[in-house]
């Protein structure tokens, strides 16, 4: 009895951990003015020499360092902290038979890469003790997909004949959601993976998934997702995204799976009970150009629990130019508001901690791109309008340092969550230009919430 009250004062002290976020960027909050003052004072020699100003600059300006500040530092260190402690939680695999597994992998012209999809498919049911098949479907293709799915798995079958292999194929192109649930229905597994055509598991990933599946009860889990070009990794807009993936899923994602409330089980990676999925893909119309998100929306909705394994590892073809890119986030981001302010809109109100990241996606992503373009366009009116310009100039110049040193800090704490390591492949070094992909991000999420008001749910654009 008495070690149970201890193991539970500990993790009541843990949970104490997220204050500490916030009290630091009170901290930094009320004193970098002051300390920014006193270097320019002392430092820079200059003293100030303020003129009246309309009190809507001041509000202005108070209101955007007071939004950073507490964004950066409060809110985004209490996810650090939920990230931490969900790492530290043990997991117990639980022995018993391995379920038999069966992969769905929805195509269209993917030729050039579902070959390395179905071989690496292959190596982790091989790594895997239960039973296991594979299914692509061909949607329609107009290039050499089907012909190249099928010749992989002949010549992957004679390694491991122990794992069947088939090509289903739509004579039209019906969009990956048809895609999705024609394989789910010709699956004979007892749980069904579905996986991108142009990503690729590491050999463990199966085992990992399944062995947490059955460790925790989940319906579904998803793992980590490893933006890559397929090469040697050295295009700028790839880096960025490893960059920014590692943000997302070893903090962000950790944060979720703290609080049972994973928002998306995304393409690349997922692993579902078959019934589960099979009733929500048949019973529902799925409408969103994000189906997986409108699929794991709807897992929660019917509370279903979903998981994540940050150990189990998939790679994606990420987009390497500036066009595909555009067109993917555009899709994601109208495809969000979709899901949020439309199909799921009631769960919104739910008294879930799920809600409030809904709530967090909206508020913080949408809203804080106007109040990003707003401060970025912004800011030659502010110190035209500013009661000492040069004083203005001089905060401005100490901010940015003070703003890059906590992108780096919390850069470090995801690569090291992500990769175990604080600067893997020597990432960190590309910290300073992740303000593009950041931009892109702004404004991409700005011009898709005009097309939704303007009624737009978005189409499916293939890279």
């Amino acid at each position: 009895m008495g070690q149970r009250k201890r193991q539970n004062a500990t993790s009541r002290a843990k949970y104490l951990l997220f204050a500490l976020p916030f009290i630091l960027a009170y901290v930094s909050w009320v004193w970098f003015p002051v300390l920014a003052e006193y270097v320019i004072r002392w430092g820079f020699g200059y003293v100030p020499m303020f003129q009246a100003a309309h009190w809507l600059w001041y509000l202005t300006v108070g209101f955007l360092y007071t939004w950073y500040t507490f964004l950066a530092i409060g809110i985004g260190g209490s996810f650090v902290v939920a990230a931490w402690l969900w790492k530290q939680r043990k997991t117990h695999v639980k022995v018993r038979d391995y379920p038999a597994v069966s992969f769905i992998v929805p195509a269209y012209n993917e030729e050039k890469v579902i070959s390395r999809c179905i071989t690496s498919l292959f190596r982790c049911a091989a790594n895997c003790l239960g039973p296991s098949e594979i299914i692509v479907v061909d949607d329609g293709s107009t290039d050499h997909t089907y012909e190249v799915a099928w010749a992989t798995i002949e010549v992957n079958r004679r390694l491991w004949p122990r794992i069947s292999g088939k090509v289903v194929r739509h004579t039209t192109n019906l969009g990956k959601a048809e895609a999705v649930r024609t394989g789910v229905n010709k699956a004979m597994g007892e749980v069904l993976s579905t996986v991108d055509a142009d990503s690729w598991w590491d050999p463990a990933t199966l085992t990992e998934l399944v062995n947490y599946m059955n460790a925790e009860d989940k319906t579904g889990v998803t793992g980590y997702i490893h933006p890559s070009n397929g090469n040697s990794e050295r295009n700028l807009y790839v880096i960025l995204q490893q960059l920014e993936y590692s943000q997302g899923l070893g903090i962000f994602r950790c944060a979720q799976a703290l609080g049972n409330a994973v928002l998306v089980v995304p393409g690349p990676i997922g692993l579902y009970e078959a019934n589960a999925l099979r009733n929500i893909l048949n019973e529902k119309i799925l409408r969103s150009v994000t189906e997986d998100l409108e699929i794991t929306l709807e897992m929660q909705k019917r509370g279903l629990s979903v998981g994540y394994v940050g150990q189990a590892r998939s790679s994606t073809i990420a987009p390497a130019s500036f066009g595909f890119l555009w067109d993917q986030r555009l899709r994601w981001f109208i495809g969000g508001l979709h899901n949020m302010l439309g199909i799921h809109r009631d769960m919104l109100f739910n008294r879930r901690w799920l809600s409030l990241l809904l709530w967090y996606c909206l508020i913080i992503g949408y809203g804080g791109a106007i109040l990003e373009l707003i401060a970025v366009f912004g800011a030659p009116l502010l110190f035209l309008f500013a009661p000492d310009r040069l004083f203005f100039l001089f905060n401005l110049a100490l901010f940015l340092p003070y703003a890059f040193l906590i992108g780096i800090v919390c850069q470090a704490i995801a690569l090291k969550f992500s990769y175990n390591q604080f600067n893997h492949r020597r990432l960190l070094f590309y910290t300073p230009l992740y303000t593009v992909l950041r931009f892109i991000n702004v404004c991409a999420r700005f011009v898709c919430l005009i097309k939704y008001s303007l009624g737009k749910r978005g189409t499916w654009h293939k890279s």
